[in-house]
């Protein structure tokens, strides 16, 4: 039985898990290096764990990605964090989560129903297992990190450490050739802008991983503007804030701009900003290639395949 002072402990820290993305620590590819009938051991970035090969009660600190993952490798959490509980991305199905405690990774859960779960497996990101604390959660259960540096990469690691590798495998071809085909229909020269203006009015570009629309426009070819190199940007984690008055640094012919109206206040940003006589001097916004995406909405790896559609017929179109 799990005592008490560790699911407070848990809990104490679940109020952080929405600080800034990102962090130093160094990750590590999850692996399996060996198996039974009942354990199946992985190495992964906080060390060696030995988990069940058929875990019942799972808990997950992934957000909606790596929800997403589990409800594909055909296991219903007991409990995840996510954005927000009440607004799950249309890719998750609500039927799906029916039997799910959701738990915004804002706030606190409650110790009384945490307590009632005693999960026999806790998965998560390396960022929010850092978060909370490896040594706290692994005295409740076995707990492994997922250490991919994007959505692909950690949907291989999550179904790898449950047994599903070769499911794994054959998604990631199917996917691969659909990333091929949507490279050849594009052809060269294609070139884009990614942005996220946040409540406050605060403009932050996006140019590479573990940020998925980046990532996957460069596996695209397209070529991003900016694209991380230039000087006096503060590129972190993928992301760098900018003032207004370097948005000629979006000079992509195409920008696309991620947003979520479940965020308090960002809807009114994103209306000032995009006002303003500099946002209207952006070459993407005078043609009117400008393509409005929730930036929430696409989890997991069922995510990503949608998106790819999305952005193919966007440039497809411009």
């Amino acid at each position: 039985m799990h005592t008490r002072s560790h699911l407070i402990a848990l809990l104490a820290l679940l109020g952080i898990l929405m600080a800034a993305c990102g962090g130093n620590i160094e990750t590590k590819p999850l692996v399996v290096v060996s198996e039974t009938t009942t354990t199946r051991t992985i190495e992964h970035t906080f060390g060696t764990t030995e988990i069940p090969t058929n875990p019942q009660r799972v808990i997950t600190l992934g957000e909606e990605g790596m929800l997403a993952d589990l409800l594909d490798a055909g296991i219903t959490p007991v409990a995840s964090i996510v954005n927000l509980p009440e607004d799950l991305p249309a890719f998750i199905n609500s039927e799906e989560v029916t039997n799910v405690e959701l738990y915004s990774s804002s706030t606190n859960a409650s110790i009384e129903r945490l307590a009632a779960l005693e999960p026999d497996l806790i998965i998560g990101t390396a960022f929010f297992i850092d978060q909370i604390g490896y040594e706290t959660l692994s005295q409740m259960a076995p707990t492994i990190a997922v250490g991919g540096s994007n959505e692909i990469e950690n949907y291989a690691q999550t179904l790898t450490a449950l047994g599903l590798a070769e499911q794994a495998a054959s998604d990631l071809a199917v996917f691969d050739a659909a990333l091929a085909a949507a490279r050849s229909q594009l052809g060269s020269g294609a070139s884009a802008s990614v942005v996220v203006i946040y409540p406050g009015n605060s403009v932050a570009v996006l140019t590479d991983r573990p940020r998925t629309v980046p990532w996957l426009l460069r596996e695209l070819g397209v070529t991003l503007h900016p694209d991380g190199s230039e000087d006096g940007l503060s590129v972190r984690t993928g992301r760098a804030f900018i003032s207004l008055e370097r948005l000629d640094l979006l000079s992509g012919a195409h920008l696309f701009l991620l947003q979520s109206d479940g965020v308090e206040g960002e809807a009114e940003s994103v209306a000032e900003v995009s006002a303003n006589p500099l946002w209207q001097q952006i070459p993407a916004v005078q043609a009117g290639n400008v393509t409005v995406l929730d930036r929430l909405g696409y989890p997991g790896f069922r995510g990503v395949n949608a998106l790819l559609e999305d952005l193919v017929g966007a440039l497809d179109n411009q």
